[in-house]
């Protein structure tokens, strides 16, 4: 395992400093593992179990305690920066397994190690990138989008040897962080995991907020060569497989209006989700004589909202950063509400990382990499079991096993705190539905702001719009000046508006009926050969974690699958038909036993037939080994045909 010393190095007292604000379970962990002495793992020193999202930084220990092992760590860093090598380079799987169990102060399933070894190894070796592979002369990919995903996918295929071009309808990159520009607009997953392996950042505070989040991704593109190999202010108008060619011919309309057709071998769809505002269908829109807004199509200039009275409707996860964040410039904020959130302790909002430990975090490697694993698992499948629907538990109509019905009981006392004096709020903001049956939302203040003065909730829907304010379903007229509409996106249908024609000239629309979509992993669909999605049906966690890690998941997947098609001679490929449709009967038999089925939890996961199309079911570990190795026995493949590079291979 390889350490690159920093260089000049910095003095003593500057990582003692940042020592003395580390994380005590990190630090033992890496204290472990620079030493090689076990005593670090066990009592007295083993740390609690941390309650909630919480970082638990101190581990639980004693004061004493906590300084003898910053003590030991700040001797033990110290001499692997003078040259001693590192005692425990390459941890057993065991010994991983072990040292996440103690740091966390619960036990971690043996399945883990391989996925701990691989994001240890991310995090601290020097060659991250991708294996080269070889692909054919004049073989080239084009990517829909320059978002997240697309960012991803480039950087990858870059690594990997493998040409592509970007078609990016705006005139940047960053995608979901491009548009979204709302007050209080940030991010719901730790900054440290909601980065890429390939790419770590100096984040100024724990939780990111969208200027910050935004400059990362154009900062990752053009540190990785991407936006020269894109085509901005362009459109894919349609993509149309050629079974003679075994390419994809792609219409893009470009800056002017002018349409050009490119030719491509893989075509990857990174157009994301939440991409398609969702405005309610409520009559009068257009007669509102102020500013009116969506979240996520907020003017550029922004809106004045010194002194006025401001509707927001909707109180999803936009809402709950929007009202906070405009609560004390408005004169009012009127909130029309169609049913509560659970909202969950979120202890570093708005809270700066400390630049001591921002030095830490990018000068050791192994710190910011166990760091990283611990937080992984605290925001990923940590709760995965709370959600699992106990058959026998009796209280279904407000949980669904007994350690959901513990989280209930702990976030309403968390509410009932939050909401101070004004416990008249609520019958308003408790939901009657268990924890996570909708997404999780962080608390950034909600609460708080919604006893304020000059905020009040109406548990009713708008069902008109005036020239002057909004109508609410009691028939009274709420005077604004200002609309803001936090009614979230249309995520279910996926890869609207793009027309993508298979192999037997239908649409991709045609063969998901609208909003029904299926593809094997979240990936691949029959019908559609050398197409890829990212960000595609049941792919995202409802119970944590990091999309960015899903998407990592999906690149590492697709260029192992163009390895042994480039390897095999293979030109085209197809998932077979019987191998997608057992993998997407796993996942609804698995929702069948998920909290995003019970009766009542009608949410944006879902489609018009009840169908969860949003969420994966399955653990985060198991969705990493799925994705580790591709199986070319699970695809149609074709002899490649010689490919000719020519003008349109853009």
């Amino acid at each position: 395992m390889a350490h690159d010393r920093p260089q000049p190095l910095p003095d003593d007292e500057r990582w003692r400093e940042a020592i003395e604000l580390a994380n005590i379970p990190t630090l033992l962990l890496v204290t472990t593992q620079l030493t090689g002495d076990r005593r670090w793992l066990d009592d007295p020193y083993r740390p609690t179990r941390g309650r909630g999202l919480s970082d638990n930084d101190t581990g639980g220990l004693s004061g004493e305690l906590q300084a003898e092992v910053r003590s030991a760590a700040f001797d033990a860093i110290m001499a692997w920066r003078h040259g001693t090598p590192v005692a425990i380079a390459d941890p057993d799987p065991e010994l991983l397994v072990e040292m996440m169990s103690v740091s966390l102060g619960e036990t971690v399933p043996p399945e883990y190690a391989g996925m701990i070894r691989a994001d240890l190894a991310h995090r601290t070796e020097t060659a991250t990138a991708a294996p080269k592979i070889a692909p054919s002369p004049g073989f080239r990919v084009i990517i829909i989008g320059a978002g997240m995903s697309g960012i991803c996918a480039a950087v990858r295929l870059r690594e990997a040897g493998v040409p592509f071009t970007i078609i990016e309808k705006h005139d940047s990159v960053g995608g979901t962080w491009l548009e979204n520009r709302y007050p209080g607009c940030g991010v719901d997953v730790p900054s440290h995991l909601y980065s890429y392996t390939f790419a770590p950042n100096d984040w100024s505070r724990y939780f990111a907020l969208r200027d910050e989040i935004y400059a990362y991704f154009r900062r990752v593109a053009d540190d990785f060569g991407v936006a020269e190999h894109v085509r901005f202010r362009s459109e894919v108008k349609r993509a149309t497989y050629q079974v003679d060619s075994q390419e994809w011919q792609v219409d893009v309309a470009g800056p002017d209006g002018a349409t050009e057709t490119l030719l491509a071998n893989v075509l990857i769809s990174a157009v994301g989700a939440f991409n398609k505002p969702k405005m309610p269908n409520v009559p009068g829109l257009e007669r509102f004589t102020g500013p009116s807004a969506h979240t996520a199509r907020w003017p550029a200039g922004g809106i004045d909202l010194d002194g006025k009275r401001v509707a927001v409707i909707g109180t999803g996860a936009s809402a709950m950063q929007v009202v906070p964040a405009i609560a004390g410039t408005a004169a009012s904020v009127a909130v029309f509400q169609r049913s509560p959130q659970w909202a969950s302790p979120f202890e570093k909002f708005q809270v700066p990382v400390p630049e001591p430990v921002q030095f830490l975090l990018r000068e050791f490697p192994l710190y910011h990499a166990w760091y990283r694993i611990r937080l992984s698992w605290a925001f990923n499948d940590r709760i995965h079991s709370v959600l699992t629907r106990d058959p026998e538990w009796p209280h279904p109509d407000r949980s669904i096993n007994a350690a959901n019905d513990g989280m209930r009981r702990a976030l309403t006392r968390y509410i009932e705190s939050e909401l101070g004096d004004r416990q008249d709020l609520l019958p308003r903001v408790l939901p009657d539905y268990p924890p996570f049956a909708k997404r999780m939302l962080l608390d950034n203040g909600w609460f708080r702001a919604l006893r304020r003065d000059n905020v009040e909730l109406f548990a009713e829907s708008v069902i008109e719009v005036r020239s002057n304010g909004v109508v609410s379903e009691s028939g009274e007229l709420h005077e604004a000046d200002v609309l803001i509409w936090a009614t979230g996106f249309d995520v279910v249908h996926f890869l609207v508006p793009l027309e993508i024609v298979g192999r037997s000239g239908r649409t991709i629309h045609e063969v998901w009926k609208g909003d029904d979509a299926r593809a094997f992993l979240g990936t691949a669909v029959p019908d559609f050969p050398n197409f890829f999605c990212l960000y595609g049906p049941n792919t995202q966690f409802g119970h944590g974690g990091s999309l960015i890690s899903v998407i990592e998941r999906q690149m590492h997947y697709v260029l192992d699958v163009l390895q042994q098609m480039f390897s095999a001679g293979v030109g085209a490929i197809e998932v077979r038909a019987d191998v997608h449709d057992e993998y997407n009967a796993r996942v609804d038999a698995a929702h069948e036993h998920m909290i995003w089925t019970h009766p009542g939890s009608n949410t944006y996961f879902c489609n018009s037939k009840g169908r969860v199309v949003v969420n994966n079911p399955f653990r985060i570990v198991d969705v990493w080994q799925a994705t580790n190795t591709a199986n070319l026995g699970h695809y149609v493949t074709e002899p490649a045909l010689a490919i000719t590079a020519g003008a349109n291979r853009d």
